[in-house]
This record gives structure tokens, C-alpha cells and sequence, in this order.
């Protein structure tokens, strides 16, 4: 089977959605499929299937060449994943999420709460859930046990700097921190906008670095929101770090729905009163650690299932 990718994989510290990617181009190509990549479009032609990974226009493709050659090519099949809904300032994305949704032989959403979002009434419809990369885990370094007499070490982690990721938030839990007389301490991980002030401040980390990095914590905080996919929380969780996240979290809520491994905070000052509960912090550090010894499914599962459909469908 012939597969065209409107993406390249790319390796380093990116998002969840090119490390999925990644996993997919390799399960396809393990099972012997060829594969093409954005300027290959017109020259390896017909496709059995064209994934689109997102619909936004490349210097050497856009999304009106991938319609065009399935009018040339009826039985070409296009699968869209919907990664991204333009929730993090990007409204002129949604829209085009729903322009090309109707050219798409089937819409695939990370998560159920982004297939509600988009409200789309494509008939093909179906919910793929993200997972963390096998290297989170598959990693014997599982964070350890809180201690509740040490110190509360709170970790998160973003690639973007988007104001959606809760920068906000997470300047106020610093703030909390500082003021906590060496009780507790916060570190950032990641990409954030130059006026965020935040003691601890870790740059971009590549996959290997961070599963070695993020051990190092009790407790992982996000006040993202919104998100469609949200791959950091499936990486802290992975690695046995109990989640807090905020009410409006989107696919968040989803993923950290399980009580032994995520805890709903509805503002700041109730995040830093379930931080300052040394009895539940250790209780839950207990549940969150043996959960993820139990829970197997990573981006290679994931990656599986796409490749599942796009043998399906043809």
C-alpha cells in the first residue's frame, strides 16, 4: 500500500503530535507499506491513502493539492487526524479544520473531548487516544515515593509558549513556592514567554534528557487549556508523577480522569491547598506510582491503530 504524509516526522523537542507521527511513519513502513512525504505528492502518485497530519499549507504542499489529487485519484482515501483545533490563539485554524473536514474520508480526534468540540457532522468519525512514547513507559525511572517530610517537588513541562499553556498559573504557583520557607519548590521545563518570571527554569529537553529529568519530582502541575491532544500530562503520568490540572483542561480531563492519577484543582488557591495537604500528597503519590506499573499503552499502540485504519479503509 502506497501512504502519503502531508508532514515529515521531526526529531528533537517538538510536540506530541510529530513524535505520534514519527511512531506511525515506522509502524507503516514496518509493515511494508511505502511511504511519501509533502513535495513527494505529485511524483509517486496514485495513493492508497493520504494522512493528513495537518491542514495548514507547507512551502511545498497545501491541503487543496491533497483534494485535487483525490479528484484525479477517486479511490484515494484521505484520513485526517484533528490534532489541533486552533484553541491556543489560532481561530483561523479551526476554521480550516472544518473547510477540509468535509473533503476527509475520515476524521480522526485524539480525544473525545475534541471530537465534541468540533461538533462536526462528518458520518466517519472515530477516537484515537494519544498515548506517552514507550520511552516514558517503558522507564524503570518512575519518580519516587513522596516523602512528607521533605520538601514537595513540583515539576511541568511545555514545548510551546502559548498564554493557553497557564503561564499564569504557573507564575503563581512559583510565587506559592518561594514563600514556602523551602517547603516546596517549582520547576518549568520548556519553552516560555520572555516576561514569565519562574525561578527554576529548564530549556527544551529531547526525549531521552526528560524521562531522566522528570523523575526527579513528586508532583506534576498543568494549567493548560483547552487542549486537543495534551501529551505532557500522558508523559508525567507514565512516569508515576500524580497530575493536578485545572477544570478547563479539555482532553486533559480525559486523560487524567482516573482519581489514582489526577486531581482536579477548580483555581489557584484550591491547587495550593491540596499542595499544602501533606497527608493526601502522600497518599496519592502512592496511587499514582503503582498505576502507571500497570498501564502499558504507549505512542506504539496509538501508532498501530492508525495504521489499522488505514488498512481498513481502502
Amino acid at each position: 500500500m502506497k501512504i502519503y504524509f502531508n508532514r515529515r516526522p521531526v526529531s528533537g523537542p517538538w510536540g506530541g503530535g510529530s513524535k505520534i507521527l514519527s511512531k506511525i511513519v515506522t509502524e507503516a513502513r514496518r509493515r511494508s507499506h511505502s511511504v511519501f512525504f509533502e513535495e513527494e505528492l505529485e511524483t509517486n502518485g496514485p495513493y492508497d491513502v493520504m494522512f493528513c497530519a495537518d491542514p495548514r499549507d507547507t512551502l511545498t504542499v497545501s491541503y487543496r493539492d491533497v483534494v485535487e489529487h483525490k479528484i484525479k485519484f477517486p479511490e484515494t482515501k484521505i484520513v485526517q487526524r484533528v490534532g489541533d483545533l486552533g484553541t491556543h490563539g489560532k481561530p483561523e485554524l479551526f476554521n480550516l479544520v472544518n473547510l477540509t473536514s468535509k473533503y476527509s474520508d475520515v476524521l480522526v480526534f485524539p480525544s473525545h473531548w475534541a471530537k465534541n468540540y468540533l461538533s462536526s457532522i462528518h458520518s466517519n468519525q472515530q477516537v484515537i487516544l494519544n498515548a506517552a512514547l514507550e520511552n516514558f513507559v517503558e522507564s524503570v525511572e518512575k519518580c519516587n515515593l513522596y516523602d512528607s517530610s521533605s520538601p514537595i517537588k513540583i515539576v511541568t513541562h511545555h514545548w510551546s509558549n502559548n498564554y493557553m499553556k497557564g503561564f499564569d498559573v504557573y507564575e503563581q504557583i512559583d510565587d506559592f513556592c518561594a514563600r514556602s520557607k523551602n517547603n516546596a519548590q517549582f520547576t518549568f521545563v520548556g519553552r516560555k514567554p520572555d516576561h514569565t518570571k519562574i525561578t527554576n527554569h529548564i530549556q527544551p529537553l529531547d526525549v531521552p534528557a526528560l524521562v531522566h529529568e522528570l523523575p526527579k519530582y513528586n508532583f506534576y502541575v498543568t494549567a493548560s487549556r483547552e487542549e486537543a491532544g495534551a501529551n505532557h500530562v500522558l508523559e508525567a503520568m507514565a512516569l508515576g508523577l500524580h497530575v493536578f490540572y485545572g477544570a478547563s483542561g479539555g482532553s486533559i480531563n480525559e486523560y487524567c480522569s482516573d482519581r489514582n492519577r489526577g486531581t482536579m484543582y477548580t483555581d489557584v488557591d484550591h491547587l495550593k491547598s491540596l499542595l499544602s495537604d501533606r497527608n493526601f500528597l502522600t497518599s496519592v503519590s502512592h496511587s499514582s506510582i503503582d498505576a502507571s506499573k500497570k498501564d502499558t499503552r504507549s505512542a506504539i499502540d496509538v501508532a498501530n491503530e492508525y495504521v489499522d485504519l488505514f488498512e481498513k479503509v481502502v
